[in-house]
């Protein structure tokens, strides 16, 4: 019997590990040019990268780079592009950031001047509340009624005509884009949490 409890407690410690690596999102900054200095004022620029994806506490940012560095650094030394006491440095030239709580982080390049010429990026991990809130829906407008002539009939509702046939068009909002740089969930907390409970059945039946 207390084998069994020590097993229970052992698979319940590899589930409730499978399922947290299960929701992190491995997202690979700058998609493939990667992290390097921007070779135009036309390049997407890493925080117009970053604001179009939604980062959570446990996800991780995978940097590569060639003859390159990452250094996190405070709000200050970012704004200021230093690199002499950051709060960590990397220059392994694949380097994976794991988010360990939420907030504004600062990314910086350390090698000299690349940082000005706009290697640098704020990422912003939201917590958990602000990611399930649901947005607020609009209410509809309620139309209203019909003029009334001097006879006292309803006069006839014309229908206004755009000005231009693009003004239509306009009012369609465009679908959001979909995150960039994200390699997608690894492995289902479903479906590891199935295959551990089988397993726990099975080796329960054969000790039994």
């Amino acid at each position: 019997m207390a084998s069994l409890v020590v097993f229970a407690a052992a698979a319940f410690v590899l589930l409730a590990g499978a399922v947290s690596v299960s929701s992190s999102t491995v997202y690979t900054v700058g998609d493939e040019r990667g992290w390097a200095v921007p070779s135009s004022s036309t390049v997407e620029s890493y925080n117009h990268w970053a604001k179009r994806n939604r980062f959570q506490v446990g996800d991780v940012l995978d940097f590569r780079y060639v003859n390159d560095s990452v250094l996190v650094v405070n709000h200050d030394d970012y704004k200021q592009c230093k690199s002499a006491s950051p709060v960590s440095r990397f220059t392994d030239g694949d380097t994976k950031f794991t988010f360990d709580r939420y907030g504004l982080f600062f990314f910086i390049c350390g090698v000299p001047a690349h940082c000005e010429e706009g290697q640098r990026m704020i990422v912003r991990v939201m917590a958990e509340s602000a990611l399930s809130a649901a947005p607020s829906t609009a209410p509809t407008p309620t139309s209203a009624p019909p003029p009334f002539s001097a006879s006292g009939a309803p006069s006839p509702v014309v229908d206004s005509v755009p000005d231009t046939p693009s003004s239509a068009s306009s009012s369609i909002p465009s679908p959001a884009p979909e995150p960039s740089g994200a390699s997608g969930r690894v492995l289902t907390g479903f479906s590891i949490a199935a295959a551990v409970l089988v397993v726990c059945v099975v080796t329960v039946f054969v000790m039994v």
